[in-house]
This record gives C-alpha cells, structure tokens and sequence, in this order.
C-alpha cells in the first residue's frame, strides 16, 4: 500500500471551477415503466448540459430530435406545422429540461447510422429546405412556434462526425456512417446552414462540425476554410476517446485555441463534446461478442472509468475548453448506468462526485505528492469546502490531507468511491488536528471531501 499526501489551502483562492461537465443524451422516454426512469438521479449529477446526439438509439421506436424524426416526409412543405412530429421530442425534453433541471445542447442533423444501407446520411437535397426546418425547429422549443415552448437553449450544432467511417477491415467496401457527401459537399453545406441560421438567429450560438477528433489535417484544413469563407462560428467542437487521461484529450484543447486564434476566431469556444475513457481495442469492440461486454459492462463504467473521468475534468480546468460533454450519462451501452437499467454505475458516481465540486466554485489551491492522482478544491459563497481527489490506477493507498486549519470532525465528511464504497461515507476515515487519513482498496479510487463552515 502506498502513501499519498495532498496539501490543501483552503485560503487561497487561485480562480474559478468552471463547470466542464457537460453530457450526451437526456432520460429516456421509451422504456421508462421497464426500470429506465433516471429523471431523479440524472438531475443528481449537477450537468452544466447535455447535448441530443444519438437519442433515437437510445429510445426504442421514438421518433426523436433527428431531422428525419421531426420531418420525415423531406418533399412536404416546411412551413405547414402538419407536417412535424413533435410530441415524442416534447416529451423527452420535458424529463431532461423540467424534470430533471438540465439544459440541453441541440445536434441539428442525424443519429449515427450503422444499417448496412444508409438512409439518412446523404447530402440534403435541398440546403435552403432543410435550413427552413432547421429554423422552425428552432422556433417551436425556444419561440412557442405551434404550440411550442420558450426554452432557453443557446447551442445549435450542425451535423456531426461527417468523417466518421465505416469499419474498412471487415468490409472495404463500407461506407461513412454519417456524412456520405465527399468533405467539400459537407463544408458547402456547413458553410451555407451556418451563415444563414445566425442571420436569422443572431441571439443563439451555432457551431460544429463535432469532428471525430483533433487532427492537424482534417480539424485545421476545416478552420481554414471557414475562416476563408468568413463563416460565423461560435464554437467549435470536437470528440475524444482515450486511454490516457493525462496525453491527448489535455493537449487537444489548446492546439484548436491556437489554431482559432490564428485565423481571428478569437471569440470562438472549445467544445470537446463526446469524450469517454475506451482502454480497448475498437476492431474487438465490434468483432467480439464476449470482448464487448466485458467493455460495456467492466473496462469502460468501472472504477478506472469513474477516477479516469473526475481527472480529465478536473485537469481541463487548466486548458482553454469551454465546455466538455461526457457520452453518455444515460442507460446506453456507453453509458454511466448498467445498460438498459436505472442502476448507476462507478462511472456515475464519478460523474456525481465532479457535479458536487462544481457547487463550490471559488477554486483553492490544492497539490499532491503522486503524478497520478489529481486534487480540486473549491469552496462556495458561504464559506463550505470541498476537495475532489481521482487516484487513477494507483493501486491501494492511504491519502494523508494537510489543511491549513484545525477542522472540526462534526462537520467533516469524506465520502468514497472504491470496492467497497458508491461515493458513500468512509467511517474509517481518521480527522485530527488539520489532518484528515483514509484508505481506498481498488485500483483506482474517487473521494470527496467536504468541510461544512
């Protein structure tokens, strides 16, 4: 067993937590009287939003936020309020915007399609059509167009992942799963969608493209050419998948401030907007049966999961992203649930554990003696603290925090999050003096500190 020490100042106040703990999907409505209702505990985790990418996966026979849900019939005219389906998009706003008290992010376009024909992926045949949808679209959930509603969502993404392919090793004739126009149709059509949504929208924010990931060439060629074509953006967004939560997805952020900078963007927001810690092997992943449930099940919502999450978050604090959104933080099989159940996993209490901090946001300087373990200490207006620790993968240890003042152990709390805790209270936990001691019993482990004023 090793020793970890963390040394807390809870005077010093260095900045801000900024809330970077956006998700993907909001509670589902198909499925909920089968032991899917998460209305309650998806509030519990405090979001700063959740983006609606993929919700008709995630809703058996929903017809749900997609273009082709709302409008399914592209040849009928999009101005007759007919010709939308709206209840079921209505319905699962309500359970994530009312029930749940979190805001939403809109995904303008098309759920991934893995069918072996695509049906919904091609180029809009009519740009100007789809922009008029787009629009009402936008007008019925934050205008009361037709009987609609007044919400307040600010974030428009257009289209998502147009580079995303197929899987070539099983099949070379595979085909991209979500944009099949070639990369200059997609930008024409981002280009125009953009530029005419803030003309007629000027208040809201509109961006994208929700790239699979950073790239020097694809991320920076796109930047370009948006700059060239002088296309308005207000943020740009990218996804992460990672095995590491201290290389690429800390060092993404900054490469596209630079590269934004560069080109006048300077207003431009970061968004990192599906991001999920995957230590496997994507070709296993979708060849082998047993593979993918040990993923879905273990690797990917365990403990190593649940520490590598609160750092990645914990450390963004510290790099120029605006907003990061986890996918999912539903009952998806990428999920922070047990797939298909309401019955919340390490990951979620990961996710719990960060919504917590966020409530204290006055930053305080807080350092530790491990490289792998992270520390985030806040407290709130009404002098409350709380420390926020991720030991990822660093086996058994004791954690040894220094304060700098004689707590009171009536009105100290240290909640765990290892084998044998869900971010429940540790009672063996030791409070002296200005020390507090704990032992975690798992590789990776997630604690929680709060110290009442």
């Amino acid at each position: 067993m090793g020793n970890i020490n963390i040394t807390w100042k809870t005077g010093e106040i260095t900045g801000r937590i900024r809330k970077l703990n956006g998700g993907n999907l909001a509670p589902c409505i198909a499925g909920e009287m089968a032991g899917r209702n998460i209305r309650k505990s998806f509030k519990d985790l405090n979001l700063a939003f959740t983006r609606l990418h993929d919700a008709p996966l995630d809703n058996a026979n929903c017809p749900l936020v997609d273009i082709n849900c709302i409008f399914p019939l592209f040849h009928l005219d999009p101005n007759d309020p007919r010709n939308y389906r709206f209840k079921h998009t209505d319905d699962y706003l309500h359970n994530c915007i009312v029930d749940a008290e979190t805001p939403v992010f809109w995904r303008l376009g098309e759920s991934i399609d893995h069918t072996v024909n695509k049906y919904f992926i091609e180029p809009p045949a009519d740009v100007d059509k789809w922009i008029d949808i787009a629009s009402n679209i936008i007008r019925h959930y934050t205008e009361g167009l037709w009987d609609g509603f007044h919400y307040n969502i600010q974030y428009w993404e257009i289209w998502n992942e147009p580079e995303c392919g197929g899987n070539t090793r099983l099949d070379p004739h595979a085909k991209n799963l979500m944009w099949l126009g070639t990369e200059e149709e997609f930008f024409e059509f981002f280009a125009k969608v953009g530029k005419e949504l803030k003309k007629r929208f000027p208040h809201l924010k509109f961006g994208g493209p929700a790239h699979c990931g950073w790239s020097e060439y694809r991320s920076e060629k796109f930047l370009e050419q948006c700059a060239a074509a002088k296309v308005p953006l207000d943020f740009y967004s990218y996804h992460c998948y990672f095995a590491d939560p201290f290389g690429w997805i800390q060092e993404t952020p900054g490469l596209a401030r630079k590269k934004l900078d560069e080109l006048g963007y300077t207003d431009t927001e970061i968004h990192l907007n599906e991001w999920h810690y995957f230590p496997g092997d994507w070709h296993r992943l979708r060849t082998d049966a047993t593979y993918k449930q040990n993923m879905y099940n273990n690797e990917m919502k365990g403990l190593d999961s649940a520490a590598a999450l609160t750092a990645v978050m914990a450390r963004w604090q510290d790099t120029p992203l605006d907003y990061g959104a986890y996918y999912t933080c539903t009952t998806s099989a990428w999920g922070c649930y047990v797939t298909g159940s309401s019955k919340p996993t390490p990951s979620y209490f990961g996710l719990k554990a960060f919504g917590e901090i966020v409530r204290y946001p006055e930053r305080t300087v807080a350092t530790v003696d491990q490289e792998k373990t992270t520390v985030l200490g806040g407290r709130d207006e009404k002098g409350n603290l709380a420390l926020l620790i991720s030991a990822f993968s660093t086996g058994d240890n004791t954690f040894t925090v220094t304060v700098d003042q004689t707590i009171d152990p009536a009105k100290c709390q240290v909640l765990l999050l290892d084998e044998n805790h869900n971010l429940s209270p540790c009672l063996e936990a030791e409070i002296a003096g200005n020390t507090i001691s704990f032992s975690n019993e798992s590789n990776s482990a997630v604690a929680l500190i709060k110290i009442a004023k």
